[in-house]
């Protein structure tokens, strides 16, 4: 019995919109120390081709992640959100009395993700197909808008400018905040829980 409630935190959105940059930016004031990327375990598995390695990597998180959740441990995960490996995460640390927290991060238009992947390889970063970033962008946000209900915090997070901006809160299925002009994409999921509108906090 754990005596107090176990949280997940996942950093989703598509390669390229700053997702391990924002969890670093917030890691102090979440206070979870362990995160599972399935991308870092590739790169560590196989610096040269990480690509090469994404089963196993995949395999790795999954064992990992079902390892936590039967601990009762506090962790985060980092995920495209594009397959489903991520919301069977999400449900089954619900099914074990997570609260699950979501920081979805994304930008306002696809063509800047694959800008700043291609500036990622000139640094040194590791490299994601332009395809599968495209394809990724659709499904990405269609599994947000579809999965949102069983998520119990969920912050957009528009980083199309440097630090990154919060434009929509959604605390057990209520909008908590809200910016005045939402993005293309967040306003489908604001119309999914709206109840009244967005308040300027």
């Amino acid at each position: 019995m754990h005596t107090h409630q176990p949280i997940l935190f996942v950093f989703a959105g598509n390669n390229g919109s700053g997702k391990s940059t924002i969890r670093n930016l917030i890691i102090d004031k979440i206070g979870v120390d362990i995160n599972i990327d399935a991308d870092a375990i590739a790169r560590r598995l196989d610096p040269e081709n990480p690509t090469a390695k994404r089963v196993t990597a995949g395999k790795e998180v999954i064992k990992s992640v079902n390892q936590y959740i039967k601990e009762g441990k506090d962790f985060s995960i980092e995920t495209t959100l594009a397959g489903k490996n991520a919301v069977k995460q999400i449900s089954k640390a619900k099914e074990y009395g997570y609260e699950v927290t979501m920081f979805y991060i994304a930008l306002n238009n696809v063509s800047k993700n694959i800008e700043r992947v291609a500036m990622r390889v000139k640094n040194g970063g590791h490299h994601i197909p332009t395809e599968d970033i495209l394809r990724r962008d659709e499904t990405s946000f269609k599994h947000l808008y579809e999965y949102a209900p069983i998520i119990d915090n969920i912050v957009l997070i528009d980083n199309s400018k440097d630090g990154g901006e919060i434009i929509l809160e959604i605390n057990d299925g209520k909008t908590t905040f809200g910016v005045n002009q939402l993005p293309h994409w967040a306003l489908p999921l604001y119309q999914q829980f709206q109840k009244k509108p967005p308040t300027e906090l």
